[in-house]
C-alpha cells in the first residue's frame, strides 16, 4: 500500500463511501490524505474567536486545500439593563454607541481577515491559494425585551467598516456571500435583532479579495415596513429614510475605488425576504432616494459593475441607469450570458412603475431632510409610540393596501427602453428575464370595495432566449427553438412600436431575423412562480 502513487490512491478513494473512507485512514499517509479530501470532513468550518487556534491547527497545512466553505457571524454587545437601576434604559442609540458598534464590527472583520491570512501564509507557500466560499452574516444584537423598548429592536443606523484599506489581502476567497444574521421572513421582530449593514461593506471587503469570482448577498428586506393598523407601530418599525438613502450613495462611492479583476458572477438580492416588500401600504409616499443626484447613483454603480460579468441576478430598487448611462456613451457587455433582474414597483425617486385606480395613493416621492434620520435621544413621538405598542399583536393587524398592478407608462417605458437598448449590446446573451413582483390585496382600500378580484401574488415581466437552448417557458414556447424567443407576460399591456422594435433587435445581429413572440391573452396578474422558478434553476436563491 505504501508504494501506490498518490494519483492512484486518490482515484480509488473517490469511489469509496464515507464508512469505507474511515477504514482507510490509517493504511498509509497517501490514503489518509485521500480520505480527508473525499470524505468532506474538512470542507466546512464556522470560524469563531474561541476556535481560532483550532482553525489554524486544522488548516495550516495540507488540509487548507480541502476547505471550501467558511462561515463567520458578527454581533455587537448585548443590550442588558440592571433592574435595580434608578433611571430608565435609553430609548435610542447614542452617537457614542454607534461609534462603538462600528469599532466592534471593524474589530471582528479584522479578526476574520487576519486569521484567514495567517492560514494562507502558512499553507499557501506549499499548497498555493485555496478555493474558499466565505459567508459573512450581518451583525445581530441581543436585546433584553423586558427592559428596552421596540426602538432598540428596529434600528436604522447602518453598521460601518472603518479603515477597510488596512485589511490584509486574501488570495483564497473565490466566492463571497453576505446574508442576514438571522432569518426574518417568519417573524416581525427578529430574534436576535438585526443591525443593518452599510452596503459599501460588500465592495470594501471584496476589494481585498483579488481572486473573487462570485459575489452574492441576501439582505435588505428589513428596509420595508408592512402595512399595519396602528400608526405608532408603523413609526416604530419603519426604516428611517436618511440612512437608507446614504447607504445607497456610499455604495456608489465605494465602487470608484474598487478593483475586482476576477469577478464574473453577481447574485445580489437587496430585497430579501421579498415578503417584507410585498406587504407595504402602496398608498403611502415613498422616499426620494436619488436626490441630490439627478439619477440614482446606486443603479448606475450596479451597471458599471455588470460590464465585466458573465452572469447577473439582481433584486433591486432601480431606475433606467441600471441599464443605460446618461452621458451619451454606448456601453458594452461583451461576456454577459445570463441575466435576471427583479425590480421593485417603486422607483428610487419615489415614483411608481405600476398604478391602481386613478387618484389613489401618492405618485411622487418625498424629499429626505435632516428630519429623516433617527433621533439620538428619545422624543415625545417615541414615548407615545412606546405607550401604544407595548402589547401590539402582529397577527390580525395587517392592512390590505396592495393594488398597484397596472403599468405606469410614464416611468415604465423609459426603464424598458434602457433595458432593451442594453440587451442589444450583449453579444454573448443567452437568456434574460426582467420582471416585477406584484400583489393584489386591497381589502382596506375603500375605492376597491366590492371589487371582485381575489387576493393574488403575481408578476409582470418579459423574458428572452437565444436559439437552441431550453425555453423560458413551453406553455407557450419551444425548447431548443431554431429562432429567438420573447415572452411578454404583461397582461393586456402592449409596447408602442418604437419600444417593440428595440426588443425585437435583441440578438438579431448574431442570430438572424427569426423570432417567435408569445403574448398574454388574459387579464390580471400572471403567475409569479414562472419567473421565480426560472431564477431558482439558474441560481441558488433563498426563499
Amino acid at each position: 500500500m505504501n508504494n501506490l502513487p498518490q494519483e492512484l490512491v486518490d482515484r480509488i478513494s473517490s469511489y469509496l463511501s464515507q464508512n469505507d473512507l474511515k477504514n482507510t485512514l490509517f493504511l498509509s499517509r497517501e490514503f489518509q490524505c485521500a480520505a480527508e479530501q473525499y470524505s468532506g470532513a474538512f470542507s466546512d468550518f464556522a470560524l469563531k474567536e474561541d476556535n481560532a487556534d483550532t482553525f489554524l491547527e486544522t488548516y495550516g497545512a495540507r488540509r487548507f486545500r480541502y476547505l471550501r466553505n467558511l462561515e463567520f457571524r458578527t454581533s455587537v454587545p448585548a443590550l442588558e439593563w440592571d433592574d435595580e437601576a434608578d433611571d430608565l434604559p435609553p430609548c435610542r442609540d447614542t452617537a457614542e454607541e454607534l461609534q462603538q458598534i462600528d469599532q466592534e464590527f471593524t474589530r471582528q472583520i479584522g479578526f476574520l481577515f487576519s486569521t484567514l491570512k495567517a492560514v494562507e501564509t502558512r499553507a499557501g507557500k506549499i499548497y498555493g491559494p485555496g478555493k474558499i466560499e466565505l459567508t459573512l452574516y450581518t451583525p445581530t444584537r441581543a436585546v433584553d425585551r423586558d427592559s428596552y423598548c421596540l426602538h432598540r429592536i428596529f434600528t436604522s443606523w447602518r453598521v460601518h467598516l472603518l479603515s477597510p484599506e488596512t485589511l490584509p489581502v486574501l488570495m483564497s476567497v473565490q466566492t463571497l456571500i453576505v446574508e442576514h444574521g438571522v432569518k426574518i421572513q417568519y417573524r416581525d421582530e427578529p430574534d436576535p435583532p438585526l443591525r443593518k449593514l452599510d452596503l459599501r461593506v460588500l465592495l470594501d471587503i471584496s476589494n481585498k479579495m483579488p481572486n473573487l469570482n462570485e459575489l452574492r448577498c441576501n439582505i435588505g428586506g428589513d428596509e420595508w415596513t408592512p402595512a399595519l393598523t396602528l400608526e405608532e407601530m408603523m413609526y416604530t418599525a419603519h426604516d428611517w429614510e436618511g440612512p437608507r438613502r446614504d447607504t445607497r450613495h456610499d455604495f456608489s462611492k465605494a465602487l470608484v475605488a474598487a478593483a475586482l479583476p476576477c469577478l464574473r458572477h453577481a447574485q445580489l438580492n437587496f430585497i430579501h425576504p421579498l415578503s417584507k416588500a410585498d406587504e407595504i401600504d402602496q398608498r403611502r409616499a415613498m422616499p426620494n432616494l436619488v436626490k441630490p443626484a439627478i439619477h440614482d447613483p446606486f443603479s448606475s454603480s450596479l451597471r458599471l459593475l455588470s460590464y465585466q460579468l458573465r452572469t447577473m441576478n439582481l433584486r433591486v430598487v432601480a431606475d433606467e441607469t441600471l441599464f443605460w448611462p446618461t452621458d451619451g456613451s454606448t456601453p458594452s457587455w461583451p461576456n454577459l450570458e445570463t441575466v435576471s433582474v427583479m425590480f421593485h414597483m417603486a422607483t428610487p425617486s419615489g415614483a411608481w412603475y405600476f398604478q391602481g385606480l386613478p387618484n389613489i395613493g401618492a405618485t411622487e416621492g418625498f424629499d429626505i431632510t435632516d428630519e429623516s434620520y433617527p433621533p439620538l435621544t428619545p422624543t415625545d413621538n417615541d414615548t407615545e409610540a412606546d405607550d401604544e405598542t407595548g402589547d401590539f399583536e402582529w397577527d390580525g393587524n395587517r392592512v390590505g393596501a396592495q393594488y398597484r398592478v397596472r403599468p405606469n407608462n410614464k416611468t415604465l417605458v423609459p426603464f424598458l427602453t434602457a433595458f432593451a437598448k442594453a440587451a442589444a449590446q450583449m453579444p454573448s446573451l443567452k437568456e434574460v428575464a426582467l420582471w416585477s413582483p406584484l400583489k393584489f390585496s386591497a381589502s382596506d382600500v375603500k375605492e376597491y370595495e366590492g371589487h371582485e378580484d381575489a387576493e393574488k401574488d403575481g408578476a409582470w415581466g418579459i423574458a428572452y432566449n437565444k436559439p437552441g437552448i431550453e425555453a423560458f417557458s413551453t406553455n407557450p414556447g419551444t425548447d431548443f427553438s431554431g429562432a429567438r424567443q420573447i415572452w411578454w407576460r404583461v397582461g393586456k399591456w402592449r409596447p408602442d412600436p418604437e419600444l417593440h422594435d428595440l426588443f425585437q433587435q435583441i440578438g438579431r445581429g448574431k442570430h438572424g431575423e427569426g423570432l417567435e413572440e408569445y403574448w398574454d391573452e388574459g387579464e390580471g396578474l400572471g403567475p409569479r412562480d414562472l419567473f421565480s422558478r426560472w431564477d431558482s434553476h439558474r441560481w441558488y436563491l433563498l426563499p
